[in-house]
């Protein structure tokens, strides 16, 4: 008896229990917890940069212009920068801390250079080769904007792989291609004074307008020539390329063609236009190297070249307008340039030695 009447008695708990969670709404699942912001974009507990504002800007909670504003900076203030996208930062100022526009950033400078590369460098883990047509894509889903397509033999470098896709930065945003498009992958080597001249040391993709209006034309033609002419060239230790000189002179009798040049902020027609995403493809290789030292590098004015993110272009074409840079390794080093589909590919290789001789 004793045992039934304990039984019966919970029993009835039981069934009022499940009558009072039903009235009271609570037989549903609990919400799973909010990912917090840091969370969703990895952003580090500590800054890794101080930058300097050139243009007064609002912060934003998200990466977008139509997120809620949550402070803003006045122009020629400092900030703490951790984290660093295409487009964005995220950054604090005081109690403020969320996203504002690369764009309106003067300049910034790395906290431990020991632990941290300059602000705007990628690294780029990997080379490779597509496969057959192949659409680079705005966000990891097939059914997302397809940003270009590259055919079969089409070179990229790759920051890594996301649940079966390939990253990339294309332009001001990240892309990404289905890793069953790719052809072939190639590790790029992380140490540059223990690397084998199999494998680069660096490798840095951008992408061009593939239009056949007449300007555009001779722009891709440009950058094709360009492209054969860096493939020539070996630095041995202490060689420096100065871009101009050696790739240049932009004229009929060299190759290049007439089309559009970013001149002062603004665009004009002359030889040799599209010479400068070479030059600023380039300058993204060599900044992920070291040994490789910058002599000279100027941007293309405020606003930057739209085909890379803000901060990372390489004007070139005139005295003033250069990049130079000398190779600081104790080996020779060579560079593998080329272009096919908008995908404008360069990578930096250890050469054997007494290459370039």
């Amino acid at each position: 008896m004793y045992k039934k009447a304990i039984s019966l008695l919970l029993c009835l708990g039981m069934l009022l229990t499940f009558a009072w969670a039903e009235d009271a709404g609570e037989t549903e699942a609990p919400a799973a917890p909010q990912e917090s912001v840091t969370e969703r974009y990895h952003i580090p507990a500590e800054p890794l940069w101080r930058g300097k504002l050139a243009f007064t800007c609002s912060v934003y909670a998200e990466p977008d212009e139509n997120a809620k504003p949550v402070g803003r900076i006045l122009k020629g203030e400092y900030f703490w920068m951790y984290a660093v996208y295409p487009s964005w930062v995220y950054i604090s100022y005081g109690s403020t801390r969320g996203f504002i526009r690369r764009s309106v950033i003067d300049h910034a400078n790395v906290i431990d250079e020991k632990t941290t590369p300059p602000y705007g460098v990628e690294f780029y883990p990997y080379a490779a080769a597509v496969a057959g047509d192949t659409p680079v894509m705005s966000a990891p889903d097939e059914n997302s904007e397809t940003l270009i397509t590259l055919h079969d033999g089409a070179r990229v470098a790759l920051l890594g792989f996301e649940n079966g896709w390939a990253k990339l930065i294309f332009k001001r945003q990240y892309g990404y291609i289905d890793s069953r498009r790719i052809g072939t992958l190639i590790a790029v080597y992380n140490d540059a004074e223990t690397a084998g001249t199999d494998r680069p040391i660096a490798a840095f993709v951008s992408f061009y307008k593939i239009t056949t209006d007449e300007d555009n034309v001779g722009r891709m033609t440009n950058i094709a020539v360009a492209c054969e002419k860096l493939s020539a060239i070996t630095l041995k230790n202490g060689e420096s390329l100065n871009f101009n000189t050696q790739i240049g002179p932009f004229n009929a009798a060299n190759g290049y063609q007439k089309a559009i040049v970013l001149v002062s902020g603004g665009s004009g027609i002359n030889y040799g236009g599209g010479t400068c995403q070479v030059s600023s493809t380039l300058y993204n290789s060599v900044l992920q190297l070291p040994g490789l030292t910058v002599t000279q590098r100027r941007p293309h004015g405020p606003a930057g070249a739209s085909y890379l993110p803000h901060g990372v272009d390489a004007a070139v074409g005139s005295s003033s307008l250069n990049f130079r840079f000398r190779n600081d390794y104790s080996f020779p080093v060579r560079i593998d340039a080329s272009s096919q589909d908008g995908a404008l590919y360069i990578a930096i290789y250890r050469a054997e030695e007494g290459a370039g001789e």
